[in-house]
């Protein structure tokens, strides 16, 4: 197991824009249910021109995050979450657009962004929390992680991308039981807030990028062969060490494949049924306290070529290699939990019917979509009007079929299947997760459609 940790820093002025902060101070509303903020590594700039800049490592928008919730205690962080953002084309950062378009061809550039999701502090008197986070990468047969991936810089062609073969990386199951016999000796400096699935690319045929961990960037080549590499990041609450374990659990959706003469037929349970699932699991654990549920894409694979498509949830990573052939991903509900055996309750959500919400920003014509500060917006007041308990929340892309109308994209359907030599457009969407079942409010044509309240469009870099 190999692991990269932040240390957590107060910074000085200069964080948070003087209009946020007056956003924050001069608050006339209630604060919303749930609202978010994201921070942003700071551009560094470009030596060259047309070359896509440096930017902070990632750390840095955590000491920023931190200065800011100094300032603003009347929130409470719910979540921490750490979105990828493609840069545009003259390589600015926008957080707010829904839609992105991934080229086939030439470099496509990315940013990690930190997404605080935020509730009503309940005691807005109280010490300020401040947040920190360790990085958790699947370890190497080799038995270091750091070497072997520096071996395969500058040397990859697409031909040695194919031959990678993963079973030489702890799968994700092993890599979780070193974390926990890791913290029984050295615990988490707090106690954890969510963990999550991130997914690092460690190598591109034609490129000597290295995989850094705590890099705020990162490229990929459009028509290149990649490897990529599953990695667990927790966010924690710093305090006094609670010495917690983790665990994950994966409900992916029911596969049915059928050979039709020379074809191989595949349908995947609906979005629907792989939910009621996860809920019927989740009635039963008991010892536990849910920190995140995740929806992550994984690549399916065949044998050879052919045979019937498996899915390996726990696999440590996947190759994506460009060719005729089409690449099938299908998304997982992920839970991850902490272990708890001092719960009062000895089965805590016996009573929760696991329910979701899709909120997908409206389309207004084409291919321009609204902002996501604006389908944020409908969030608080849908929340607002029906007073449900958010149990977990994330942002979550979907794959947008060029040539479609409406939303876009059957919200049902969990695999997506992917030409490497075409263009994609992802649209960025909010599900919400509720502990209960619930029925849509009615619409109310009186309300405004801008409720004015800070907060639903705070972007940060």
């Amino acid at each position: 197991m190999a692991e990269s940790k932040s240390e957590t820093i107060e910074l000085g002025e200069g964080v948070v824009s003087e209009n946020d902060k007056d956003n924050v101070s001069e608050e006339k509303e209630e604060t919303p249910p749930l609202t978010y903020i994201d921070f942003t590594p700071q551009c560094l700039g470009s030596t060259f021109d047309g070359k896509e800049p440096d930017f902070a490592d990632f750390g840095s928008v955590i000491e920023g995050a931190n200065q800011w919730l100094l300032q603003n205690p009347q929130f409470s962080v719910f979540k921490c979450e750490t979105v990828s953002t493609k840069l545009n084309p003259d390589f600015s950062v926008d957080n707010d657009s829904t839609l992105s378009h991934m080229a086939s061809n030439g470099k496509n550039v990315f940013v990690r962004v930190l997404r605080l999701w935020l509730i009503p502090n309940v005691d807005p008197s109280g010490p300020s929390q401040q947040i920190g986070y360790i990085t958790v990468l699947p370890d190497h047969s080799s038995g270091d992680l750091k070497t072997f991936l520096n071996s395969l810089v500058g040397i990859a062609t697409s031909r040695q991308i194919g031959d990678i073969t993963f079973p030489s990386f702890d799968n994700l199951s092993q890599t979780v039981e070193k974390l926990n016999r890791h913290l029984q000796t050295k615990p988490i400096p707090g106690h954890i807030l969510s963990m999550e699935t991130l997914t690092f690319k460690c190598m591109e045929a034609n490129s000597s990028d290295k995989l850094l961990p705590e890099s705020g960037s990162w490229t990929e080549g459009g028509g290149n062969a990649k490897v990529f590499l599953h990695a667990f990041r927790i966010y924690y609450i710093v305090g006094k060490p609670c010495y917690e374990q983790v665990g994950f659990y994966d409900e992916a959706p029911e596969i049915m494949q059928s050979k039709e003469g020379l074809d191989l037929r595949i349908k995947f349970a609906t979005f629907e049924k792989t939910l009621n699932k996860a809920s019927n699991w989740l009635k039963k654990q008991s010892g536990c306290r849910i920190s995140n549920i995740q929806s992550v894409y994984v690549k399916l694979e065949r044998k050879y070529g052919s045979g019937p498509w498996i899915l390996d949830s726990h696999a440590p990573g996947y190759a994506e290699n460009p060719g005729l052939n089409e690449s099938r991903y299908t998304k997982v509900i992920r839970f991850t939990y902490i272990k708890d055996q001092k719960l009062n309750q000895a089965n805590p959500y016996s009573q929760v019917t696991l329910t979701s919400r899709l909120f997908i920003p409206c389309r207004i014509e084409g291919r321009l979509f609204e902002p996501l500060s604006k389908t944020v917006m409908r969030v608080v007041r849908w929340l607002s009007k029906t007073k449900l308990p958010v149990f977990a929340c994330e942002t979550v892309k979907y794959h947008l079929t060029s040539d479609s109308e409406g939303q876009g994209f059957n919200n049902e359907r969990l695999d997506a299947l992917i030409n490497s030599f075409q263009g994609q457009h992802y649209i960025t969407c909010i599900r919400l997760y509720f502990p209960c079942t619930y029925e849509e409010p009615k619409p109310d044509p009186s309300d405004p459609e801008d409720l004015g309240w800070w907060g639903w469009a705070c972007v940060v870099s």
